[in-house]
């Protein structure tokens, strides 16, 4: 046996050291002062990696205090009995067989380090502190700490090299103080990065343009060549991925971490108080991989967009990949790519997902009317990434308030919007000017790629939420064209999906929408994820005869979606909200945005609605309740970026679903309404047994690992094959050991990545060939010549089966993919099922009284009773006063297709319009009415034009945002629409509003014939128009009023009659306004009212001679009349008595919305009425 020095270090030529020594070819030995560097730099690190994964652990449990404890655990084991001494450890070798940690950049050392022939000592763990700010433990003249700093050359003096000597002293002085060495190490690492880095000091984009100048690309950045020559193949292999995506926080993944570096570590330190520390030249800081998807998310909900780098290799497989390969071997580094960047409006992962509807991505191109109109027509694509779900349309012709599109923008709510670069918005440039290399399009050339207008943009600033993140796109290169969405396209499929052959053919707006969507999703590494399903739809905001349109405004008013002060809370889809499954979820907000349009439809709808309030439901319920979300899954699996859980719960969530349909089906069958019978029958054959016998299940629930039973997977069972026969050796070997020696107590021992040494009590003597690689006080473990290439051969089976593993997985999803469409097909059957389940819980959820409303064609709605649904299931809804409406063109004397309501403020106007349209949605969509009982006519489109509120991003004062929403309502309301109008006029002069108010009113009885409530405080609208119209009912707000007291009781009761007054100065004394101010106040309306009251006696006075002229508001009939019969006839065969007179287009381009049936049918009550009054004598 070989003798032994005094600290039990063998004498043995056999030098102790890891297994990439014999597994790699040895190089040159370097000089010892650069062992000395580098073997102290890896101890260092290892002191770092360990520290930085405490402080990261330790913010993880202050962030989430739920989670549970995350540990840690070192990869070598440690044997009590062996003394530091013993075995000098080569950091360097560990590090580089440890993929969890592997600096490429750093050059290799074969030997442990040693300074005159002794091992090199690390710094201890207290001379390696580390602050948050990046410093750690050096000094400004000490060579020891700078060759720590993560980079061999030296600063100042010392620069020139570090020798034996000096760093022997070092290691003998006494230590520092932590605060100094602190200090020290950040001093040393800024004056080596002072030049370095110098470039990051004035950041310009790839175009050379710093972030003030105009045209300023935010995604990239610009690095001197210089700076490229002074990188080190790791920094180069960073900045450029990190280049490109300058505003994206990049984590690097580097063994069991993900790293960020240089900005992105100040970000992480600034943020969230993540430990910033220098590493290869760069500041930095690290996660763990596990804890990845959580801070991913918090960085994300920070407003951050992060890149994802995965080492695309191990250690082990880039040696097995170049050994084979007769090219030059390249450097130390692993091959890394980005393999995705994720955003606010584009993730996929549901690690990251935080809500069940869906979150949209949309791409906008703006094109103009080459007509006198100059309305615009937007092409629009956009996508729910989770699901791969994309939808295009083309909104043609729309007005110039964008009515149409602000309408889509309500429906959808986009997280991104993705637009041309150079017109109006966020990161314009000038038109014509160079914008990575492509021009902008001048608006005539009507191809998209002109930008957006500012009107287009003020659009949208009104329309999306706050957090919208705004994205600009060069022009073609960035934002392709349609002529490059074709060629683009053709990568992804052949044929085309039918939806996009539609637009490419009829629709070349829709289409370059499409082109500008799909290169955004290319940046991000989602276009082939997404695409290629070939989930491609046409979709249509304004569903014109198919459903009731409800535009932008009427959504906001009527707290469809979100109320201004509690958001979801207290909105009509927070009352509707009862799906059981995400998936249902998503379409039940479908069903609000467009609520069924024919009669036929919503009574099949409320039929199966009543079953489902019955026993079914609850059985149904009980199925639903534990359903994963079936449809983003379909899309991971498509991805190939399924976790094996999330495929465990795909596979048996859809065999929950065919065991409740055929349940279904067998207890229900011809009983059930038509509609569950059809979506029974629609429900396909899913044949996925034979996938779920191809893998071991109890190892894919237990372990999260898809295992191929054997035979199933030639590949794997050829990779087991593998791994057997060097087992088989391996146990052949240690026999042979045992006899050999004669010791039967040899073992093998695994310590680390070092395994399968031969364990052999120190007093047997073992031949010279052998390699000792550890010891002991009572053992030695060694390899022999033959067990040194066995384990690198098991080591190189175990990473094929890993990677047949990997592949496996992809093949196991490819070949459930081919089932995707039955799939899809089956979850949408069960997504329709559940939102008739949400309907049947929110009708029960309404209390009494609710019914089901009676549907009928007769153009009327009344209710009996009716409360507002929101309300009254919320505070105070037990005092909630119900109240009876009636519109209709019936006959007799209470037939009115308009109501003139008045009442005091706060009498409760608005809160009756607002439930009176929600009513008539509810009903539309097949729920319950909050109602006593309820008869309706389907509504075409329903128009409000509720509160005041100015737009100050949209440049608009509180009465232009009340014109353009009156506007549009007189543009485009039919005798089919419901229109609801509340004090309209009041944002200017008295006499300016009231004109206002009469000329609307009038037109809505006399020109539109639709129905509609009109609420004002002008007084003299009901003086001027009810002896008119028979078909306009006055209507009131009661109230008990105390006028010495200032004190006015609402009752909340409608009543029909015009209300004597407003009663501002009760309301104004209830809110608190001094007495005296509104006992003046009251004094200066009184004579109002006596000068108004005389100026009304004198025209009656005035105009009594005259008694046989017509009223004004007839005479306007009149004209009206012989203007519209002077119009061209229309050249539609479909225009008729129910169309628009001239034709819709036509009436669209004359600005004229008026219909023959509503002026003839005015005309005549008009004179009917007139004729019975005694003072007229017309024919």
């Amino acid at each position: 046996m070989t003798q032994s020095n005094n600290n039990g270090t063998p004498k043995s030529s056999r030098a102790q050291t890891s297994l990439l020594n014999f597994f790699t070819t040895p190089k040159k030995a370097k000089a010892a002062e650069r062992d000395s560097q580098e073997a102290l730099l890896e101890q260092a690190d290892a002191f770092m990696d360990q520290d930085m994964l405490e402080e990261v652990e330790n913010m993880e449990k202050l962030a989430t205090p739920s989670a549970r404890k995350r540990k840690t655990t070192m990869d070598m084991e440690v044997d009590d009995e062996i003394k530091p001494s013993t075995l000098p450890r080569n950091g360097k070798n560990r590090r580089c067989i440890d993929d969890d940690s592997d600096y490429e950049d750093q050059p290799q050392s074969p030997t442990p380090a040693r300074v005159n022939g002794k091992a090199a000592k690390a710094p201890t763990l207290g001379q390696l502190r580390f602050n948050a700010a990046g410093s750690s433990f050096t000094s400004n003249n000490d060579p020891l700490a700078a060759s720590l700093n993560g980079n061999a050359r030296l600063q100042g003096s010392s620069s020139s090299g570090l020798s034996s000597q000096s760093l022997s002293q070092q290691l003998q002085s006494p230590p520092r103080t932590p605060t100094d060495a602190k200090r020290a190490r950040a001093s040393a690492f800024a004056k080596k990065n002072e030049e370095r880095y110098s470039w990051l000091e004035d950041v310009r984009d790839a175009q050379g343009l710093r972030p003030t100048e105009a045209g300023y690309d935010k995604r990239t950045l610009l690095i001197p060549q210089s700076a490229w020559k002074a990188f080190s193949p790791f920094e180069r292999q960073y900045w450029e991925i990190k280049s490109r995506h300058w505003d994206t926080v990049v984590f690097f993944k580097k063994g069991k971490f993900y790293e960020l570096y240089e900005n992105d570590a100040t970000i992480a330190h600034q943020e969230f108080d993540l430990k910033m520390t220098d590493r290869v030249n760069m500041r930095m800081a690290g996660v763990p991989e596990s804890s990845f998807d959580n801070w991913v998310a918090q960085f994300v909900a920070r407003g951050y967009r992060v890149a994802r780098v995965d080492q695309m290799e191990s250690r082990l497989a880039k040696e097995m990949r170049e050994r084979g390969s007769s090219a030059k071997k390249g450097d130390n580094l692993v091959v890394r790519e980005l393999t995705g960047v994720i955003t606010a409006g584009t993730l996929v992962d549901p690690a990251l997902l935080t809500q069940d509807l869906a979150t949209y991505c949309l791409a906008l191109v703006e094109q103009t009317q080459d007509d006198d109109s100059g309305n615009p027509t937007f092409g629009v694509a956009f996508v729910d990434t989770a699901t791969a779900q994309f939808n295009m349309c083309t909104v043609p012709d729309d007005d110039g308030d964008r009515s149409y599109l602000e309408t889509l923008l309500a429906q959808l709510n986009p997280r991104e919007v993705l637009y041309v670069r150079g017109g109006a918005g966020p990161g314009s440039a000038s038109r014509g000017r160079s914008v990575d290399d492509a021009v902008l399009s001048s608006p005539d050339a009507r191809d998209g790629m002109a930008g957006i207008s500012q009107a287009t943009w003020r659009a949208l600033k009104n329309t999306c939420a706050p957090t919208t993140d705004w994205i600009a796109l060069a022009p073609r290169s960035e934002f392709w064209d349609a002529h490059t969405a074709r060629r683009e396209i053709d990568q992804y499929f052949s044929p085309w999906p039918a939806a996009l052959q539609r637009a490419a053919d009829t629709q070349p707006l829709a289409l370059t929408a499409v082109g500008g969507l799909l290169s955004y999703l290319r940046t991000l590494k989602l276009d082939k994820d997404l695409a290629t399903l070939g989930n491609f739809e046409f979709y249509s905001p304004v569903q014109h005869g198919s459903s009731l349109v409800l535009d932008g405004p009427s959504l906001a008013n009527l707290d469809v979606f979100e109320t201004e002060s509690a958001g979801a809370n207290g909105s009509l889809f927070s009352l509707l909200d009862h799906a059981r499954t995400p998936f249902g979820r998503r379409l039940l907000r479908r069903w609000v945005c467009h609520p069924l349009g024919h009669a036929d439809a919503i009574n099949a709808r409320m039929d199966a609605v009543e079953f489902c309030m019955g026993d079914a439901g609850n059985e149904i319920a009980a199925a639903l309740a534990r359903m994963p979300d079936l449809e983003r899954i379909l899309s991971r699996v498509h991805a190939g970026r399924c976790k094996v859980a999330d495929f465990l719960a795909l596979l048996s969530g859809l065999d929950a679903a065919a065991g409740f349909i055929a349940q279904m089906r067998s207890t229900y069958g011809a009983s059930a309404p038509g509609r569950i019978q059809a979506l029974v029958a629609l429900f396909p054959e899913l044949d996925i047994q034979e996938l779920r016998a191809a893998f071991d299940a109890n190892v894919a629930e237990t372990e999260g690992r898809l295992i191929p039973h054997a035979g199933s997977d030639e590949q794997y069972d050829e990779a087991l094959a593998a791994i057997n026969e060097v087992d088989a050796w391996l146990d052949q070997h240690l026999a042979d050991a045992r006899q050999r020696f004669g010791c039967a107590s040899i073992v093998y021992k695994h310590i680390g990545k070092e395994q399968y040494q031969l364990e052999v009590p120190a007093s047997v003597k073992m031949p010279d060939s052998y390699l000792q690689l550890s010891a002991t006080k009572s053992v030695r473990r060694y390899w022999s010549p033959e067990l040194r290439t066995k384990t690198k051969q098991r080591a190189e089976a175990l990473e094929t089966r890993a990677m047949v593993l990997d592949s496996y997985q992809t093949r196991l999803y490819a070949r459930f993919d081919r089932h995707y469409a039955t799939a899809m097909k089956a979850v949408s059957v069960v997504a329709e099922i559940d939102c008739l389940l949400a309907l049947a819980s929110a009708s029960y959820a309404m209390g009494a009284p609710a019914c089901r409303a009676k549907i009928v064609e007769s153009g009327t709605i009344e209710f009996e009773q009716l409360r507002h649904p929101c309300v009254a299931l919320g505070r105070g809804g037990s005092d909630f006063v119900a109240n009876d409406i009636k519109l209709g063109r019936r006959s007799g004397e209470d037939a009115a297709t308009m109501v003139l309501l008045t009442g005091p403020n706060m009498g409760g106007k608005s809160t009756l319009l607002r439930q009176i349209c929600l009513g008539v949605i509810l009903a539309q969509i097949g729920c319950y009415v909050p109602a006593q009982a309820a008869t309706i006519t389907p509504v075409d489109r329903l128009f409000t034009r509720i509160g005041a509120r100015d737009s100050l991003l949209a440049g608009r004062s509180t009465f232009m945002v009340e014109m353009a929403e009156t506007a549009a309502i007189v543009r485009h309301a039919t005798p089919r629409s419901l229109v609801v109008l509340d004090e309209l006029g009041r944002g200017t002069s008295t006499h300016d509003g009231e004109a206002v108010a009469f000329g609307v009113l009038h037109a809505l009885c006399a020109r539109l014939g639709c129905l509609g409530i009109f609420s004002t405080h002008y007084g003299l609208l009901a003086d001027s128009l009810l002896h008119a119209d028979t078909l306009l009912r006055p209507m009131h707000m009661a109230c008990a009023v105390d006028e010495e007291q200032h004190r006015v009781t609402f009752l909340y009761r409608l009543q029909h009659g015009v209300a004597s007054k407003s009663h501002g100065m009760n309301v104004a004394a209830m809110a608190g306004v001094p007495e005296q101010i509104v006992s003046r106040a009251s004094a200066i309306a009184e004579q109002f009212e006596q000068r108004l009251r005389q100026r009304r006696r004198a025209t009656e006075t005035a105009t009594a001679d005259a008694s046989q002229m017509l009223p004004l508001p007839l005479q306007s009939d009149f004209a009206n009349l012989l203007r519209m019969a002077a119009l061209p006839p229309s050249t539609d065969s479909t225009a008729g008595y129910e169309q628009p007179i001239g034709g819709a287009d036509a009436a669209r381009k004359a600005n004229e919305n008026q219909y023959w049936s509503c002026i003839i049918d005015h005309l005549r009550r008009t004179m009917a009425l007139r004729h019975n009054r005694p003072a007229v004598d017309l024919v």
